[in-house]
């Protein structure tokens, strides 16, 4: 289905459920959040299923329009969600296999949705909902901010390689609705001692393969009950190894229980694809940034993060 399908869709239906995908972020919320609202300037009901991995870093910068107790929707649509892997436990999974319609821009979609919208070209499922809402109704300061989050988070602030012009054209048109430097200041030059000190032992974790450029450190149960940190001050974390020098693919694994872990791929494209290692592990993302979650203990899930890499890389010699 293209966007201009989409249009056409959304306005010959109404009471919509939009899911958004597990360890929710910036697009994926910022997606959900503008299309609730577009729909409400229609004069339809629009709401987000409750999604518990929310973090307090969003608390202010979205106007969360969550489903109410009871709301039972007509049709249900997903945003920025590749594959049903990523619905959260809980309520969500109760529409697995109902996804009506899906606005992604991840290559690795699934398409498990009735209909599929996708741009794997756009930095960000932000653009593409963006240039939807833009066939729906005018923007708005809400509408605007939130679809900045999306893109800006998933552009890594308009650095990372998966920013294009068109990126860059459409964040400017979203700043003519307000500043945003609030947005900037939160989301990427704010950091707590807590995810400070997490750094600082994840830097202890690191090991380093291959003359440097493939680094594996991962963060556990204990380490983030030793400075008091939740999962919200563990966001930046793959980032953050991504900037040592010389690393190329930089693999964060992160204990969210005894015997579940998560892992997060930031690569270079032109050295290692991340969606590729991810997807071995049942996992998948972008070229450049992709994650996974691994049965197992820390050790294990190192392991075979490092052996996924390794059958990457020997498959591109």
């Amino acid at each position: 289905m293209n966007e201009q399908q989409v249009i056409q869709w959304l306005r010959e239906r109404d009471n919509f459920l939009v899911l958004t995908h597990i360890r929710p972020d910036g697009d994926t919320l910022g997606c959900a959040t503008a299309l609730c609202l577009a729909l409400e300037k229609l004069g339809k009901t629009a709401y987000t299923l409750p999604n518990p991995g929310v973090t307090r870093t969003y608390e202010g910068y979205l106007n969360f329009r969550w489903a109410p107790e009871g709301y039972v929707p007509e049709h249900i649509v997903a945003v920025d969600l590749a594959t049903e892997n990523l619905f959260p436990e809980g309520p969500q999974q109760a529409y697995l296999g109902k996804t009506e319609l899906c606005i992604d821009h991840h290559g690795s979609n699934t398409l498990y949705a009735q209909e599929t919208c996708l741009d794997p070209d756009a930095a960000a499922a932000g653009e593409v909902v963006y240039r939807i809402i833009k066939g729906l109704c005018p923007l708005d300061r809400d509408i605007a901010q939130a679809l900045y989050i999306a893109i800006s988070t998933d552009s890594g602030c308009f650095a990372y390689s998966n920013t294009t012009p068109a990126t860059h054209r459409i964040a400017a048109e979203l700043m003519e609705y307000g500043d945003f430097s609030p947005v900037n200041k939160n989301f990427f030059q704010t950091r707590s001692f807590k995810e400070l000190r997490l750094q600082s032992m994840l830097m202890a974790s690191e090991q380093f393969f291959e003359d440097g450029k493939i680094c594996i450190g991962s963060v556990s149960i204990a380490d983030k009950a030793s400075v008091d940190a939740d999962e919200g001050d563990c966001e930046e974390l793959a980032a953050f190894a991504a900037t040592i020098e010389g690393v190329r693919c930089a693999a964060t694994v992160r204990e969210l229980a005894p015997g579940k872990c998560k892992i997060s791929l930031r690569t270079d494209p032109h050295y290692i694809s991340a969606d590729q290692i991810c997807a071995l592990l049942g996992g998948g993302g972008h070229q450049a940034a992709a994650g996974c979650r691994v049965p197992g203990s820390v050790e294990h899930a190192r392991q075979v993060v490092y052996d996924s890499i390794m059958q990457v890389l020997r498959a591109e010699v």
